[in-house]
């Protein structure tokens, strides 16, 4: 079975390059995917090492209920800073242009044409609790896939 993206997309003029089951949060993914689709890679980057940094928040559209209001989003107010799958995101990112710099592209100036996270499924683990019993306490798998594509002119 190998893997297969979402979208087909022309390898003449696309790059790609995918996480598999990464342990992170299929929310903070899903929104951070939504946020970055349409920027370059390098305004990616950027926008994500703020992110870790707590300058920029990425905006929570969809799973916002008890969110803080942020004032740097602009048309919008639920916002968060999402560091450890932003990290990821970063090591995507970092994939994707050096794939496309191996295919002869300017990997930093490519356009982000398609951005989405999944859920997979979820490792099992144990919380110990009072009086000798245990709960279930799983960690969320992600795999998100990202494309880029030559900005035209």
């Amino acid at each position: 079975m190998g893997i297969s993206y979402s979208v087909d997309a022309d390898p003449d003029t696309t790059a790609k390059a995918m996480l598999r089951e990464r342990h992170m949060s299929h929310k903070h993914s899903k929104e951070i995917a939504r946020e970055i689709k349409g920027m370059t890679a390098g305004e990616a980057q950027s926008y994500l090492g703020e992110v870790i940094d707590g300058e920029r928040s990425v905006p929570f559209r969809s799973h916002n209920s008890g969110v803080g209001h942020r004032n740097d989003i602009d048309g919008w107010d639920a916002g968060r800073y999402p560091e450890k799958a932003s990290e990821a995101f970063l090591d995507l990112l970092e994939n994707v242009v050096a794939n496309a710099d191996h295919q002869g592209f300017d990997g930093t100036s490519m356009e982000i044409l398609h951005c989405a996270a999944h859920k997979v499924g979820e490792s099992p683990g144990r919380k110990p609790r009072a009086f000798g019993r245990a709960s279930a306490w799983n960690t969320p798998q992600v795999d998100v896939e990202i494309i880029l594509q030559e900005v035209e002119g």
